[in-house]
């Protein structure tokens, strides 16, 4: 029991060691409102932030209200809760976690706080809490800061409660089922007692009513290595450098399983030794571990990259003698020194806030490549077990598919710069120069003065302009007063692109949200935007008067006795439910059919709300070619009333002569020459993307399937539509090409299936899916009100709509 008390009395005295390093790194404001925290949570009144009627349980065991916490009341206008108030406890006690009162804490960084409640409290209780601690957050948010709050489950982690089953679904700050015993490291050697009991976070701790301890880490299984690497990957999308320093440590703590060393218990016995000092910092030796591992591996390149995001995450700017001090200054001053960093470097990083789009391109593309490195190395070791039980299906395969529209490596994606720290993009001058050799087209940024390219790689490049201006204007790079340039020869010039890409700014709008349900079905149009002429312009040579064509309301794709096609090239932008932005170029005689075949599948899915525009780039015509493509679109894709819109069966279209009848069915578009004269009709090829199958129709064995999977057909990603049959499990198996397959299983059920073929896509070196992310589509088939209808496996309905 003395051992027990002296664990207690040094995990105590370190927590008070934190608490003041948290205060110290807050601005007086922060400091207010942080001590404010536990004080919400133990009273419960109207005046108060969060309140939310009188039923919601409240109190911190032990909590009694400080004058500092008193006086933070007073500066808020707040009423001071009566120091008589001993309402029955539902908290076991508040926690600060992750970088706060660390190394990496700076003047951005959140807070998150655990809420360790009764484990008797019932599902009414918990999701009155949850919404207090929403109207709790929205109050700091409206002092901007951010202050996250969980709920935790005493027994979540200790096998008396489903693992993985937080009563939290998964979400933007809530990994779900995806990590639970190295969340639990994490929280270990990372915590602050803010209220409550103690935390019984040393080797070998026990269960004791006097403390805390939510279970041993020790026990933590191969298997969650997956689904961790996976959490990181996907907060790496909007914090590489964080995500980086914790997939990393993932890695290092692999390299040594099963006898790896927690960083927890690194932390304990430096404690114990009486280390209060600023190394024995749980971000500090997050570093640390990292750095011993990447000089193990002599990975100098990735330990180069780890410093720099280290010394960024700490926002401490040591070139900058004016710059503020605090207990974190001077230990990593002598860190620095140690690296042999030049002051140049320095100056650089200290100016992150002023990076131009060129070092932010650099940056992302260093960290994007070594999370991938990182998430292959934790995939080859977790390849020999299997999925975590604890790790729902669904989740996977939403995260995956979050992360194959961020990593994919198609070359008609448009990647998103991740922004950083980095306050603006915007350049008031872009020039484009054309390499004959490699076929590509280079965006550098400034005039076109070609000393000053001379060295330099440009910032971006792409097949065609269309896909430059897509992600210049995309990423903030272009804006409404930057002029474009050309520099050499360049089949399309400056005037065109400069205006180009500011109507092109106009029809990108606010970015759209993705939700979990847009995850979990066949992904549609949210935006097409057609380009037309960009950079192959028919009209720059045609003699004829545009005056004359309106009077005669003459065909644009025909026109004349030679039947000039006056539309040379399409560029089709397009935004998809999943958020994943792509450009397709389409030219030559048959560029308008090749673009209608390949949107049709897409388009058939997309509800009515999305949007379609046309932009005209030629230098003559532009409006004609507007109108009529436009109206060829309208016409030939009428939204129905639901998601899918009714094809409109054959019409005819007449390009440069040749007239062509277009066959809409219910899963694509195709078309043939049509000779009316003869009375035959001649199949023409269909136009093929390069790189990529053309989508001209979906491939079909006449199989005695449900209608209803013909309309969630989506190429591109696996799909399986399960039916518990009276003779066993039905399984229908689109494959990326739309290709169906059927089988029936007589032993197991869907969940069963489900997880294998999950685990197979997974860690199975010869699928394509391994290092892609694009795991299956699951689907049930169920039978409501007399329909039968498609559902995605395994999502909650109370979830659908949560943003991911």
């Amino acid at each position: 029991m003395k051992t027990v008390a002296r664990a207690a009395e040094i995990a105590e005295r370190l927590n008070k060691v934190r608490l003041a390093r948290t205060l110290a790194l807050l601005s007086p404001l922060q400091r207010q409102l942080f001590r404010l925290i536990p004080l919400f949570f133990h009273h419960h009144a109207q005046a108060m932030p969060g309140y939310n009627g009188p039923l919601t349980p409240r109190g911190v065991l032990g909590y009694l209200a400080s004058a500092d916490e008193l006086q933070a009341c007073d500066t808020f206008a707040l009423p001071r809760p009566d120091p008589d108030d001993t309402a029955l406890w539902v908290f076991k006690g508040i926690y600060a976690m992750g970088s706060t009162g660390s190394f990496g804490q700076n003047a951005n960084s959140d807070v998150d706080i655990w809420l360790v409640h009764r484990a008797e409290l019932g599902a009414e209780a918990l999701a009155a809490l949850r919404q207090k601690a929403a109207g709790i957050s929205l109050w700091f948010a409206g002092f901007d800061f951010e202050v996250n709050f969980y709920l935790v489950h005493p027994q979540q982690f200790s096998g008396r409660h489903s693992p993985g089953h937080t009563g939290q679904a998964m979400g933007h700050e809530h990994s779900g089922s995806t990590q639970h015993w190295l969340l639990l490291e994490e929280f270990y050697r990372s915590q602050i007692r803010l209220a409550g009991l103690t935390v019984a976070w040393w080797p070998e701790a026990e269960a004791d009513e006097t403390l805390l301890h939510l279970g041993d880490v020790h026990t933590l299984p191969a298997t969650e290595y997956f689904g961790a690497s996976l959490w990181q990957l996907y907060k790496g999308l909007d914090t590489p450098h964080k995500a980086l320093l914790k997939v990393l440590l993932l890695e290092a703590y692999a390299s040594d399983y099963p006898r790896s060393r927690l960083l927890c218990d690194s932390l304990w016995q430096r404690t114990l030794a009486g280390d209060f000092s600023s190394a024995n910092d749980a971000y500090f030796l997050l570093y640390d571990s990292i750095e011993a591992y990447l000089l193990k591996q002599r990975s100098r390149r990735r330990l180069e990259i780890v410093r720099r995001c280290f010394y960024l995450k700490c926002a401490i700017r040591l070139s900058d003698p004016q710059a503020a001090r605090d207990w974190r200054y001077h230990r990593l001053q002598h860190l620095v020194a140690d690296w042999q960093w030049p002051m140049s470097l320095l100056q650089t990083l200290d100016d992150s806030a002023n990076w131009h789009s060129g070092q932010l391109q650099w940056f992302n593309e260093q960290l994007n490549e070594l999370l991938l490195s990182s998430y292959k190395t934790l995939l080859g070791f977790v390849s020999t077990h299997r999925l975590s039980e604890g790790l729902r299906v669904e989740e996977l395969g939403m995260l995956s598919r979050k992360l194959h529209t961020y990593f994919s490596q198609e070359k008609q994606r448009v990647p998103i710069l991740n922004p950083l720290w980095s306050r603006t993009v915007a350049e008031p001058h872009l020039t484009v120069i054309y390499s004959r050799q490699e076929q590509l087209y280079h965006l550098y940024l400034g005039q076109p003065i070609r000393r000053d390219f001379i060295g330099r790689a440009g910032i971006y490049r792409a097949n065609t302009p269309a896909a430059l201006l897509s992600w210049a204007c995309l990423n903030g790079v272009a804006t409404a007063r930057t002029r474009w340039h050309e520099l050499g020869p360049n089949r399309v010039d400056s005037r065109a692109l400069t205006l180009a890409s500011r109507r092109l700014r106009r029809h990108l709008g606010a970015p759209w949200r993705v939700s979990k349900l847009d995850l979990c079905r066949p992904w549609h149009y949210r935006k097409l935007i057609f380009m037309l002429n960009l950079d192959e312009d028919p009209t720059q040579s045609w003699r004829g008067q545009e005056l004359a064509v309106a009077l005669t309301n003459a065909d644009v794709f025909s026109l004349g006795r030679r039947g000039q096609n006056m539309l040379g090239s399409i560029d089709v932008i397009s935004l998809s439910s999943w958020g994943e932005w792509q450009c397709h170029r389409f030219d030559g005689r048959q560029a308008l059919l090749a673009a209608l075949s390949w949107v049709t599948p897409g388009l058939l899915r997309t509800p009515p709300s999305s949007e379609i525009s046309v932009i005209g780039c030629s230098r003559r015509l532009r409006r004609r070619l507007e109108r009529r493509v436009d109206k060829l679109l309208r016409q030939s894709f009428a939204p129905g009333p639901n998601a899918q819109s009714s094809p409109p069966g054959m019409r005819e279209l007449t390009l440069a002569g040749t007239r062509y009848g277009l066959y809409f069915t219910p899963q694509g578009m195709h078309y043939r020459v049509s000779s009316h004269e003869s009375g035959t009709e001649a199949a023409s090829e269909p136009w093929q993307a390069p790189g990529s199958a053309a989508e001209t129709q979906v491939a079909m064995p006449e199989i005695a399937m449900p209608e209803i999977i013909r309309d969630f057909a989506a190429k591109g990603a696996v799909q399986y539509f399960l039916h518990q049959g009276e003779s066993g499990l039905e399984v229908f198996i689109l494959d990326e090409d739309n290709a169906l397959t059927h089988e029936v299983q007589t032993d197991g059920d869907s969940a069963e299936l489900v997880a294998s073929v999950s685990h197979a896509y997974a860690f199975d070196a010869s699928s394509p899916a391994r290092h892609s992310f694009n795991l299956p589509q699951f689907f049930s088939l169920q039978r409501l009100a007399g329909r039968l209808q498609v559902i995605p496996f395994g999502l909650v309905a109370a979830e659908q709509d949560i943003d991911f």
